[in-house]
């Protein structure tokens, strides 16, 4: 890799709506941008999470335009490994030192990029790591908010499209696709085929006053360019979906659920611009409305 590329975990954020049923009629839901804004402002001066050994927690959270904020994830390594701290750091009102790497967040797409820094990510090694300690950060959040009522947080990795396009390439025949739908929440592109199976689920959704919805397709006829839409979908975390065919005349699964691969951004970058907030934030901007621009609008 050139010196100045620098890789980094894309991880998508969903407040997924809880049942109408299970509402406080007291009190009315934030809008989700204005939670995960109101959020990440919470984390920095009350909110860290442990695992085992491990703390985490946000320092330096600064605005970097009105729909972009940057920080520093910490981790707060075991006592033992404090002395091969490389940098001093502290969170606020702490005064232990601290392994850093830059985050941004990119509020209306609800994404926040982390930086797989080398002396941070030997304490999350994958991605999906980096997503559990998000969600513990988060969902604390939440709670304090007094969100938590009306949504259900998830953290999931981007992951790398091709992975149902592959394995329906290999098929003799597809016999069944399974969509889970659990609400309105991220946007798909208008006149799409993801779209039109979500308009389809939440109109059922509602007609039933249902907390979620599977919607089975059977004996799908698929064109390319409809596979191509719904792997990445699901890569992009905006559809669940499951799928059963036959290949040489045995069943064989799919689901969105097994083991995705996450996908890596790579944004060149050199040593003096990453520590360089904002300089960091409109690199990680310009790529993030680059790679789902297209898709969704």
């Amino acid at each position: 890799m050139p010196d100045n590329e620098t890789r980094w975990w894309m991880l998508q954020i969903q407040y997924q709506e809880r049942h109408p049923g299970q509402l406080n009629l007291l009190s009315q839901p934030l809008p989700r941008d204005e939670v995960l804004r109101q959020s990440l402002e919470l984390i920095p001066s009350s909110i860290r999470s442990i695992s085992g050994d491990r703390t985490w927690g946000l320092a330096d959270l600064i605005k970097v335009r009105p729909d972009v904020l940057a920080a520093d994830l910490t981790v707060r390594p075991p006592l033992g490994r404090i002395a091969e701290e490389p940098r001093p750091g502290v969170l606020e009102d702490a005064k232990e030192p601290r392994f850093f790497t830059p985050v941004v967040v990119h509020i209306p797409l609800q994404i926040i990029v982390v930086h797989r820094a080398s002396d941070v990510s030997r304490f999350a090694r994958s991605a999906k790591a980096f997503a559990t300690v998000f969600y513990d950060l988060l969902d604390e959040a939440l709670r304090k908010l007094e969100m938590d009522q009306h949504y259900v947080l998830e953290v999931e990795p981007i992951a790398k499209i091709g992975s149902f396009v592959e394995w329906f390439n290999s098929l003799d025949h597809l016999n069944r696709i399974i969509v889970h739908y659990v609400g309105p929440n991220l946007p798909a592109r208008p006149g799409s085929l993801v779209q039109s199976i979500r308009d389809t689920a939440n109109s059922f959704r509602k007609s039933l006053r249902s907390e979620t919805v599977d919607l089975i397709a059977n004996e799908p006829k698929l064109e390319e360019t409809d596979v191509q839409e719904l792997d990445q979908a699901v890569a992009d975390r905006r559809l669940r979906m499951r799928a059963r065919g036959t290949r040489s005349g045995i069943g064989t699964n799919w689901s969105s659920r097994h083991k995705p691969e996450a996908e890596t951004a790579i944004v060149p970058l050199t040593e003096e611009q990453l520590t360089n907030p904002k300089t960091t934030s409109e690199k990680i901007t310009g790529y993030l409305e680059d790679y789902f621009g297209q898709r969704y609008q």
